[in-house]
């Protein structure tokens, strides 16, 4: 299942592929008009012009089909045989052993760290032995046994440094997810991180991956009360005390977050409303029966609605906030569902 994190890296690396792709594409173009007006190398200048024409054929395939994962494989590959191909049409000439180093950048940053490492280490071993075959044969032109010992050196320090880089980048990148992602009081989700976790449960929804999915709003009941009585310190703990207890009732069955101020939010997939309801009832019960502030004993309040395919998200919370709204006028401490999902 997806995930609030996932999408926002699918986001990113989708991003830097498009940039790859187009940054390839006209550094080729360039580079085969050079070769072509300047050095008539018509064959190397033709190699450019088709990595030109293939960069554009997987954006346009990516475009079409948006499949990251074949897309950023193929990307890899063309600039791996590209580079393979202009290597072996100058033998080794002019240092053009040295085009190997654009590809960890590239496969480190779209294949992700274990993959790129093994794949530019196999480029890698293949060049130096290509290198080593060409000191061996009778020509007037020779890079000599310290070109080669300084090509092995200046790969094995660039395998090294992306492989550190990408993985301090990833978990970096990690990291700061997850601190935009989190409520700091509570450390439960937040309101941006439910909203994605929303549109995801939807996209799911509409794509039949799950066949229901429900939306919780519950709110502690006279809070301000607690705020206004005992001080905000004692406000913030209770809300620490609940969102803990949230958030073991709810496990790995759904995900919790804080919607704002003192309301929390539950996202249930392929779970029912029923079903829903009783998991709400037995929370409040629980709550009710063992938190307390100040001798004063806290309840909540629950809205439930279900997600739909063929609703919007806004229409869910509107139901789940109506159902919201009919518990309170109940007395409170009590769970309702919104009206047709029942």
């Amino acid at each position: 299942m997806l995930t609030a994190t996932t999408s926002q890296s699918f986001r990113h690396q989708a991003q830097l592929l498009t940039a790859v792709l187009k940054i390839i594409a006209v550094f080729s173009l360039l580079i085969g008009s050079l070769n072509v007006f300047l050095f008539a190398a018509y064959l190397v200048a033709m190699f450019n012009f088709f990595t030109a024409m293939t960069s554009g054929a997987i954006l346009l395939f990516y475009k079409r089909t948006e499949n990251l994962h074949l897309a950023s494989w193929l990307t890899c590959l063309a600039v791996v045989f590209n580079v393979a191909v202009f290597i072996h049409i100058a033998d080794g000439r002019n240092y053009s052993i040295l085009w190997v180093m654009i590809i960890p950048p590239i496969v480190f940053f779209l294949l992700g760290r274990r993959i790129g490492a093994w794949l530019t280490a196999i480029v890698f071993v293949y060049s130096i032995v290509f290198m080593a075959y060409q000191l061996q044969q009778p020509r007037q032109e020779t890079q000599g046994l310290g070109a080669l010992l300084n090509i092995i050196e200046v790969c094995t320090a660039l395998w090294f440094l992306f492989r550190f880089y990408e993985g301090s980048r990833q978990a970096a990148h990690r990291e700061l997810e997850e601190l935009s992602a989190t409520d700091k009081l509570t450390g439960l989700a937040n309101r941006s991180k439910l909203d994605n976790l929303l549109f995801i449960t939807h996209k799911q929804l509409s794509s039949h991956e799950i066949q229901t999915a429900t939306v919780v709003i519950c709110d502690i009941d006279h809070f301000k009360r607690i705020n206004d009585e005992l001080g905000h310190l004692e406000g913030d703990r209770v809300l620490q005390a609940l969102a803990h207890k949230i958030r073991a009732n709810v496990g790995s069955r759904g995900a919790v977050g804080r919607w704002g101020g003192e309301e929390f939010m539950l996202i249930f997939a392929n779970q029912d409303v029923q079903t829903t309801a009783q998991f709400c009832e037995d929370l409040r019960a629980a709550v009710e029966s063992r938190i307390s502030s100040s001798q004063s004993t806290l309840t909540l309040s629950f809205g439930i609605a279900a997600l739909h395919p063929q609703h919007s998200i806004e229409h869910a919370l509107l139901h789940a906030d109506r159902a919201l709204y009919r518990a309170k006028q109940d007395g409170r401490n009590c769970v309702r569902c919104a009206e047709g999902d029942v």
